[in-house]
């Protein structure tokens, strides 16, 4: 078997499970074509951001379980709170939402790209980029 991580973490999902990280994964990359993606096979999540740094780069993340995923977004909050996610957004943390996704029509919704793109800018901006 192959130790790219990625190979790793779709390796070890039921299939319907695989296509949705794949789907979503192709989601985030479509809105950010320069995206860093890590991930991390055996917690069974993918970090995206401008950069490789967990806490201060990313922007969203995937936790993945069997039977679902939920596309999160490590300052969610605040754009909740500035109104930019049209109300998308779940959870109540200072920090994080989510977005729960059991099939692929939850990826359609037409706010998810400018949600990414939003959270995006938010990183950049924070880190003065």
């Amino acid at each position: 078997m192959d130790d790219d991580p990625w190979d790793l973490l779709l390796a070890g999902l039921p299939p319907a499970t695989a296509d949705l990280v794949r789907a979503a994964d192709a989601l985030v990359r479509e809105a950010d074509p320069g995206v860093v993606r890590v991930v991390w096979p055996r917690q069974r999540t993918v970090g995206y951001g401008v950069g490789p740094r967990k806490n201060s780069e990313h922007y969203a993340y995937l936790d993945v379980y069997d039977r679902h995923l939920n596309l999160g977004f490590n300052r969610g909050a605040a754009l909740a709170g500035a109104g930019l996610d049209g109300g998308l957004l779940e959870g109540t943390g200072t920090s994080f939402r989510k977005v729960a996704v059991r099939d692929a029509a939850v990826l359609a919704d037409p706010r998810l790209p400018g949600l990414l793109r939003a959270a995006r800018e938010e990183r950049l901006a924070a880190l003065g980029r």
